[in-house]
């Protein structure tokens, strides 16, 4: 099964979904912002499919994102979920970014069971490829 990263600032969201993430049977990082996110990213051997929050000190989803598209490497071999409280709060310009890499966005508080197939699929996509 593909690992999971979960990035986000909020500890106790991080440990909720890596609770149940672990039950569905997958294996899971975390990391507190985007800055220690690509530094998971860009040291693992394998692919992951990325649980990214929107807004983060340091450096938040839409910056990774930014960061991803320009490394080929970064952008080929993970796949990416937006996760956030406020889906208003993602600025439009993103949208182009988001095409460019599939990139859904899910809304918090979650629905599990639509987090689950939101990480299938990206899975799927990776495994795929």
């Amino acid at each position: 099964m593909v690992p999971v990263l979960v990035v986000d600032d909020n500890r106790e969201i991080r440990e909720a979904l890596r609770l149940a993430l672990e039950d569905a049977g997958y294996v899971v990082a975390e990391a507190e912002d985007g800055a220690r996110a690509l530094e998971v990213l860009r040291e693992a051997t394998e692919g992951m499919v990325v649980l990214l929050d929107v807004m983060m000190p340091r450096l938040d989803g839409p910056a990774v994102l930014r960061t991803v598209i320009d490394d080929t490497l970064l952008a080929r071999r993970h796949a990416y979920v937006l996760i956030t409280a406020n889906i208003a709060a993602v600025p439009l310009e993103q949208a182009r970014d988001r095409l460019r890499l599939a990139v859904p966005i899910l809304q918090k508080p979650f629905n599990m069971q639509v987090l689950l197939d939101a990480v299938a699929l990206a899975a799927r996509r990776l495994v795929a490829a």
